[in-house]
């Protein structure tokens, strides 16, 4: 009897254990979709708010330097495309810009007479000597981007970089064409990188903005445009940029053709590209590098790069401290640190950070090098050491004279200094070909204040009209 009982106090009926169970689930499923709902609810709130603050910047930014037209865009400075610049390389698209330049590089290895110089000069095409240059490279292009373009760093930068390649012009071996094709696809191919495969395409400010500071970029490195590109006057930095694209678009037509001294010129630059890949998969991203890759190559790249965005888009926020690619000059050495290697750890610091924390241990782990050998001067560089090595330490005359003659010339500007007939109510062609002579021209207050006009021609003063809000300028040579 107890036995009998116990057994029906443990199990009890079938009646009894099925309203149990079914009040058990009852109990349960509120307690199921609370939390449920909970996740939703955090999910849709992380998701609003990356939503929120992700154009915050841009916006802010936009405002912030009045550019919310495309007609305030003709008033673009150097100073102002330069600071819309470094706001997109440390804020906004700090990996997909670096790589876009990466790839702006490979695309110059298409033409035989680009390849044909790289090749005999074993700066990019020899092992030994590709390491440092490749890194040389992104010191100049950074030290004139993330620096103010009057400053001394950028000014060195542009003078070291037409000081190497100086002997070069002077012998022939590049052309105008050569460099005005780098030039342009320094600018088409951070354009086209954004709108493909990063989370936003880049607004006309932005667009703008690298135009007028590439432009200043060309003017510095003496690249002539007339013959080459359909105008000679732009408007602003986007006129600039569409011309330029259509220029490049054309000559890829007509010169890049294929070359053995290609291949031998852009496989040094594709073995550092990919060289932390795991072993087995160096054949496929290798495939996915070069024209024509496989369908499977395709798709998989393709998927990462539309994911990636979504990611980026709608589940993180935006970064909230700059990326720093640079330190400041050391005050007793002058000497400038990089924070940022491709593959050889040039003038990177040899921190206990750097060598071992999460990205050192990754890099040991794939076969790379850390920061510290000597031989990659991780006490930091000058830009007296930047180039072959033959070079280092050597044009510091030339470097000082060119600094000079860059801090005398007015570069990159547009509505300001290439003068549009337009932009005038009376106008002749000046004689250098590049401006136009106003006898009188209505402009903006904001351009009355220390405008400056091609050559010895000044603005002399501007007077009020009250209605219409503009100023009338009156111009003279420095000697009238």
């Amino acid at each position: 009897m107890d036995a009998e009982m116990s057994n029906t106090t443990h199990f009890g009926s079938p009646g009894t254990q099925g309203a149990s169970s079914f009040l058990g689930y009852v109990t349960l499923v509120p307690k199921s979709l609370a939390s449920t709902t909970m996740a939703v609810a955090l999910v849709a709130g992380w998701v609003a708010l990356c939503a929120a603050l992700r154009f915050r910047r841009i916006t802010n930014f936009r405002r912030q330097m009045g550019f919310t037209d495309r007609d305030s865009l003709a008033r673009m400075t150097n100073d102002q495309a330069q600071l819309i610049l470094k706001n997109v390389i440390e804020f906004e698209f700090p990996k997909m810009y670096l790589l876009s330049l990466q790839f702006a590089i490979f695309k110059t290895y298409g033409f035989e007479s680009m390849s044909r110089l790289i090749v005999a000069t074993k700066n990019l095409a020899d092992p030994a000597n590709a390491q440092k240059r490749y890194e040389d490279t992104t010191i100049l292009f950074g030290e004139f981007s993330l620096n103010p373009p009057t400053s001394d760093r950028a000014l060195k930068a542009i003078s070291r970089m037409n000081y190497l390649h100086s002997r070069y012009v002077a012998a022939g071996q590049i052309s105008n064409a050569d460099f005005l094709y780098t030039l342009a696809v320094c600018i088409t191919e951070p354009i086209r990188f954004m709108r493909l495969y990063e989370w936003r395409a880049l607004t006309d400010m932005e667009v703008c903005a690298i135009g007028t500071h590439w432009k200043a970029i060309g003017d510095a490195m003496d690249i002539q445009y007339k013959g080459f590109l359909r105008r000679e006057l732009w408007a602003d930095g986007i006129e600039f940029v569409d011309d330029i694209t259509a220029w490049a678009a054309q000559y890829e037509i007509d010169d890049m053709k294929p070359a053995r001294v290609n291949l031998q010129a852009s496989s040094q630059l594709t073995d550092m590209m990919i060289f932390h890949v795991p072993s087995f998969a160096k054949a496929f991203a290798r495939e996915v590098l070069f024209p024509e890759p496989g369908i499977v190559a395709s798709l998989v790249a393709y998927a990462a790069l539309v994911a990636r965005r979504f990611i980026v888009r709608h589940l993180m926020l935006p970064r909230f401290t700059p990326v720093v690619f640079f330190s400041g000059p050391d005050p007793d050495t002058g000497r400038i640190l990089h924070h940022d290697y491709l593959v050889h750890p040039y003038y990177n610091p040899a921190t206990v950070w750097n060598r071992w924390g999460p990205v050192g241990l990754v890099t040991r782990l794939l076969g790379g090098t850390v920061p510290g050998p000597e031989n990659m001067m991780p006490q930091g560089f000058l830009l007296e050491d930047i180039g072959p090595q033959e070079k280092m330490g050597k044009g510091s005359a030339e470097m000082a004279q060119g600094v000079e003659m860059l801090k005398g010339r007015r570069r990159g500007l547009f509505s300001r200094l290439h003068q549009s007939r337009r932009d005038c109510t009376n106008c002749e062609k000046d004689g250098n070909g590049f401006d136009y002579k106003c006898a009188s021209d209505e402009r903006s207050e904001d351009d009355a204040i220390g405008c400056t006009h091609w050559g010895e021609k000044k603005c002399i003063r501007g007077t009020l009209r009250s209605s219409t809000e503009t100023y009338l300028f009156q111009t003279r040579t420095s000697s009238g």
